[in-house]
Formats: C-alpha cells, sequence, structure tokens
C-alpha cells in the first residue's frame, strides 16, 4: 500500500515535469527573444532570485530540450545537403558589407571605450592597466571610422581581446570570442602580398562564422544554462517571460531561461559546424531586433540603447554571413564530401 500510495505521489509529478518538456519543445524558439546579453543589464555581483533552484541535467525538460536541439542540429545538417547553393555575391557587394563590418565594429569599440569598458558594457576596465587597453579600444576604433592601417588594427584587436583576459579572465573574454573572429576576418581580408591574399582569405568568413558561435554557446551557459540565476534575475527585472500572457502558466521563469539557452547554444553550433549559415543568421538577426524592440516598447530606452551599440560588430557579422554563407573552407558536409572523394 506504501508503494502504492508513493506512485500515486509521483504521477503527478512526473506528468508535470513532461508537460513542461513538451511546452519546451512547442516555445523554445519563440523564448529565443530572451537572448539579450544579461550580464549587461543586471548587477552579477548582487544577482539574486527568490527560491532560486537550478535544473539538473536528468530533469525532463533538459532532457526533452536537449533531444529537440539535437534533433534541430540533425535536420540543418540534412537540409544543407538538399538546399540548393546560392550564387556568391558580385565583388562589389562583398566589398560593401565588408566596410559595414568595419564601420559598425569601429563605432562599437569607440563608444564603448567612451563608456570606460572593454568591449562590452559590463567589462568596466580598472587601474592603469584597464586605462591602456581602454585606450587601445578607443585607437582601434578611430582606425576602422577613418579606413586606416586595418591589418594592424585587427592585430590590436587580438592585443585587446588580451588585455579582456588579463582583467576579467578567459571564462568572460570568450563571451566574446567574436571579436576575436572580427579580428580575424579583417586581418586575413588586408594582405597586401597575392600569394598570401590567395592562401589566407578564403579562411576569413570561416573564422568570423565559427568564432561567432563560440560566443553564442559561452553565452548560453553563462547567462542561461550554468547561469540560469542571470538569466532569471533579467526577467524578475524585466518581466520578459510573455508567455503566461499566452496561456501557458506553466511555463515559469526557468523554464523559459532553459529555453533561451537551449536555444542559442543551438544557434552556435549550427554557426561552428557551417549548415544552413544564411537561415541561423537571419533568424538571430531577428531575435536580436525583436529584443531591442521590446525594450523601447517597454520603455527602456537607455537599455535599448546600450544593446544596439553593443550589437553592432554582430550586426555587421550577420550582414557579412548572411551574404557570403558559411565561408569556403571549414564546413561539416564540406568535409564529409571532400573525405568521401579521397577515398573513392
Amino acid at each position: 500500500m506504501e508503494v502504492l500510495r508513493e506512485n500515486k505521489m509521483t504521477a503527478p509529478k512526473t506528468s508535470r515535469s513532461l508537460l513542461q518538456g513538451s511546452l519546451v519543445v512547442l516555445c523554445s524558439f519563440w523564448t529565443a527573444v530572451c537572448e539579450a546579453h544579461v550580464k549587461w543589464f543586471i548587477d552579477t555581483d548582487s544577482a539574486s532570485v527568490e527560491n532560486f533552484q537550478p535544473y539538473s541535467l536528468t530533469d525532463a525538460p533538459v532532457l526533452v530540450c536537449c533531444a529537440v536541439g539535437l534533433l534541430v542540429i540533425a535536420l540543418s545538417v540534412v537540409l544543407d545537403t538538399r538546399l540548393p547553393t546560392l550564387r556568391i555575391a558580385e565583388s562589389k557587394t562583398r566589398h560593401d558589407f565588408i566596410e559595414l563590418l568595419r564601420i559598425f565594429t569601429g563605432m562599437s569599440l569607440l563608444l564603448t571605450a567612451y563608456e570606460g569598458a572593454l568591449v562590452a558594457p559590463h567589462l568596466q576596465a580598472t587601474g592603469s592597466l584597464g586605462l591602456a587597453f581602454n585606450l587601445l579600444e578607443a585607437l582601434i576604433g578611430i582606425f576602422l571610422l577613418a579606413n586606416r592601417f586595418i591589418q594592424q588594427a585587427a592585430v590590436l584587436i587580438f592585443l585587446l581581446y588580451a588585455g579582456i583576459v588579463v582583467q576579467f579572465g578567459f571564462h568572460s573574454a570568450i563571451e566574446y570570442f567574436n571579436v576575436f573572429g572580427i579580428g580575424l576576418f579583417l586581418f586575413f581580408n588586408n594582405f597586401k602580398t597575392p600569394a598570401l591574399v590567395v592562401r589566407y582569405k578564403p579562411y576569413s568568413v570561416d573564422s568570423l562564422r565559427i568564432c561567432t558561435g563560440i560566443s553564442l554557446i559561452a553565452l548560453a551557459l553563462s547567462e542561461k544554462l550554468l547561469g540560469a540565476l542571470y538569466g532569471q534575475a533579467f526577467l524578475t527585472q524585466y518581466q520578459w517571460n510573455f508567455m503566461a500572457a499566452l496561456g501557458f502558466d506553466l511555463f515559469s521563469d526557468r523554464l523559459f531561461v532553459l529555453a533561451a539557452g537551449i536555444t542559442e547554444a543551438v544557434f552556435g553550433v549550427l554557426l561552428i559546424i557551417g549548415t544552413t549559415t544564411r537561415l541561423t543568421m537571419i533568424v538571430v538577426s531577428l531575435v536580436m531586433f525583436t529584443s531591442n524592440v521590446v525594450f523601447i516598447i517597454q520603455g527602456h530606452n537607455l537599455p535599448a540603447r546600450t544593446e544596439f551599440v553593443g550589437h553592432l560588430p554582430f550586426m555587421g557579422t550577420a550582414l557579412i554571413l548572411i551574404v557570403l554563407g558559411y565561408g569556403q573552407r571549414l564546413k561539416v558536409t564540406r568535409i564529409e564530401r571532400d573525405a568521401a572523394g579521397s577515398d573513392a
């Protein structure tokens, strides 16, 4: 009788967990709007949520969400082999979009340096070393906006990234690995020697794409999965969980953050492996645009401006990847085809 009573008590819990997992499946892409850079808008040192309890890896919503994420990745690989190959944009169009990446990155770095931060609003430079890297950041922004010494500016971006590691640690720096990728892209595209151009330029888009994917995965882990507390603290402050208004009462802030984190991580994986790159970047760009609009609608004009400035390098990256796709070298389905060809 005791066993039967325990089974009856655990059955509703199991059903509730499965229902929550199903809601993750249905709504994970809706919750992608929570992909704002959480740490830009909350105090990470004092972030707290009443009765906060993170998910464990064996919880049903986590298992279901991970399964759906893996399914999306598999479908992307299959779909990529069946989609028509789009014609590469003409050289003038490619040049124009590269110029936009340069301008957007220069504006973001210069404005962020003005606020006393390195690359991101919450990474406030400290001490004399921080001031030196802050001035370096401003110099890079000036070089990029003036369209002078671009390859040298790219090298300085690598030095700036090293400064972020020194000031804030690798775990914070990896969240902005996309900036390192922009440095690689600019470096590979500005060789003066024809032999070096032929050898390295084909890797420029791939480097940009992969570094951006790593950045998205790092942000998903630090702000929404391993750092779920930060995501929930953000929702407490800004009330972005709209699922209850749509009738999904069981879709708590906890579940909302989980779904957003898995979605962001899936986007990152798709960029790294290089499948359906254009489609992925269109979706991510729409998500980031939506998050900015939500800030404006809610009357949070300062956070909206902060996010816009911080997202400028990503906007430039998105334009490059939408126009040029995955690149010319590093892509999982290409590697498979090359391996099959060598075996034959």
